[in-house]
C-alpha cells in the first residue's frame, strides 16, 4: 500500500507544480505520448489484471501482446513521461527530488509484481528476457 501512497502523492504534488504557461511543444508531445502509450496499455490489460496495488489477483492473466510485446511495465513508463513531461515545465530541486522518489517507488513497485509473476508464471522469466522494463530493449 505504502507504494500506492507515494506514488500518488508523488503525482499529485507534481501536477500541482506544474507551470502550464510555460508548456512548450516537447512537453506537449511528451503528456500526448504518456496519455496514447497508458491508453494502450489499459486496452490490452485485461480487467481482471488491473490492479493498483502490487499483487496479483486470483484470475490474473500474463499479457504479453499489445505494447506488452514491448515493455513489461508500459503503465509506469507513461506514469514517468507524464510527470518528466510536468516536471520540465517547473524545475526546482524539491521537484527533482519527487520525481526520483516517484521513479525509484515505481521501480521497487515494479519489482514486487515481478517476482509475484515470476512465482506464478513460469514462462515469466523468458518474457523478462524478451522485454525491457520500462523502455523497449533495456
Amino acid at each position: 500500500m505504502i507504494y500506492v501512497i507515494v506514488q500518488f502523492s508523488c503525482i499529485v504534488y507534481l501536477i500541482i507544480n506544474t507551470q502550464v504557461e510555460n508548456l512548450n511543444p516537447f512537453s506537449i508531445a511528451l503528456i500526448i505520448f504518456s496519455i496514447v502509450l497508458g491508453l494502450l496499455a489499459l486496452f490490452n490489460i485485461r480487467p481482471s489484471n488491473l490492479n493498483i496495488l502490487p499483487q496479483l489477483k486470483d484470475k490474473h492473466q500474463l499479457i504479453t501482446s499489445g505494447v506488452y510485446r514491448y515493455i513489461r511495465h508500459p503503465m509506469y513508463t507513461s506514469v514517468i513521461l507524464f510527470c518528466l513531461a510536468l516536471l520540465i515545465t517547473n524545475v526546482d530541486q524539491f521537484s527533482i527530488v519527487v520525481m526520483l522518489i516517484l521513479v525509484i517507488d515505481l521501480i521497487l513497485k515494479s519489482n514486487v509484481e515481478e517476482m509475484l509473476l515470476s512465482k506464478r508464471f513460469n514462462s515469466y522469466l523468458n518474457y523478462q528476457k524478451k522485454t525491457g522494463k520500462f523502455l523497449p530493449f533495456l
